[in-house]
């Protein structure tokens, strides 16, 4: 543990600056961080691709968001975290050297990020990630050294009852049809991506049951993926909206289907029960940790899913809509 006296720490600043993912994996780091400094000010700098995950996040104060591909107002950001004057400032993506350097020139009496060698001269203390070690537990080591300690690993992402309420509205139940949501999308991550011709094939399966309704979601850049579907009353294109939306959305269905996403970390979030795709990095590091979720793993070292068959799938599938509630 970092020696920290906790009674000086009056402003925090953390820093996460990259996906929506690696986002929602730090919320119960932020958690703990919040329970741990109940009266300091906690600012986050998000980027605008995460900024989503944390904008209704209770442990945060105030939120930044880093312009990573405009650097002609990156002084100005850099400058505003050094005249805030914080008595903590951490890295939670210490592998970013812009991260580290923003961390530094913040100029905190206290600097602490995750250890790399490319980075580890912008800090004064880092934490090591132990190979293997799932994201999410990796940053609650984080959250202990700063003596925030938890062994809660659930994620953070409030989802009004108002949203939920409208999402029933605007996408009501049909009588005798359980609900399949599936994320096809992340058009240029290949290797983490099933492929679209099979999440098509199971949504033609899962459609002919006659008892399920197939509710396909994309994200922008990704309308490429949509052409093998057979799109009909019982296989139809979620119309999109925001993150907070589409976790409405998912509280809405029975099971939601995706390999290694964005989603699948929000499905997570807001306990939606899922299937999930992934290859043995992606389980190691980045699977969903709750018993409600079923993983189809693909056996193949890294992220690579595309050993697993359209079969595999609609058995788990299956399975799930046939377990008892």
């Amino acid at each position: 543990m970092i020696q920290i006296d906790k009674n000086r720490i009056r402003k925090i600043l953390l820093l996460r600056m990259d996906r929506i993912g690696d986002m929602f994996c730090t919320t119960p780091a932020l958690r703990a961080i919040r329970r741990a400094y109940p009266d300091a000010r906690i600012d986050l700098v998000a980027s605008p691709g995460n900024r989503a995950v944390v904008a209704d996040n209770p442990d945060v104060d105030r939120l930044f968001v880093f312009p990573l591909k405009k650097f002609w107002l990156w002084p100005l950001h850099f400058l505003r975290c050094r005249l805030a004057g914080y008595d903590l400032v951490v890295a939670l993506n210490g592998q970013s050297r812009t991260t580290g350097r923003l961390a530094r020139f913040a100029n905190a009496p206290v600097c602490v990020g995750t250890w790399y060698r490319a980075t580890e001269q912008y800090y004064g203390h880092t934490v090591r990630y132990i190979e293997g070690e799932h994201t999410i537990e990796f940053q609650l080591r984080v959250a202990q050294a700063l003596g925030a300690p938890s062994d809660d690993p659930s994620m953070v992402f409030p989802v009004s009852d108002e949203l939920k309420a409208r999402a029933r509205t605007r996408y009501p139940r049909r009588q005798g049809k359980r609900r399949v949501t599936m994320f096809i999308g992340n058009a240029k991550k290949v290797d983490t991506r099933w492929p679209e011709d099979r999440f098509a094939e199971l949504a033609a399966r899962l459609a002919a049951r006659g008892d399920v309704e197939v509710h396909v979601v994309a994200g922008p850049g990704d309308e490429g993926l949509l052409a093998p579907f057979a799109w009909s009353e019982d296989c139809v294109l979620y119309p999109g909206g925001t993150l907070q939306e589409l976790g409405a959305f998912l509280s809405t269905g029975d099971l939601f289907v995706t390999s290694s996403s964005g989603p699948m970390h929000l499905a997570a979030a807001v306990d939606a029960p899922m299937v999930a795709i992934l290859a043995d990095y992606t389980h190691q590091c980045w699977r969903p940790l709750a018993d409600m979720h079923t993983i189809v793993q693909s056996g193949q070292e890294g992220v690579q899913v595309g050993t697993v068959t359209v079969d595999q799938v609609f058995e788990a599938v299956a399975a799930r809509l046939e377990a008892p509630e």
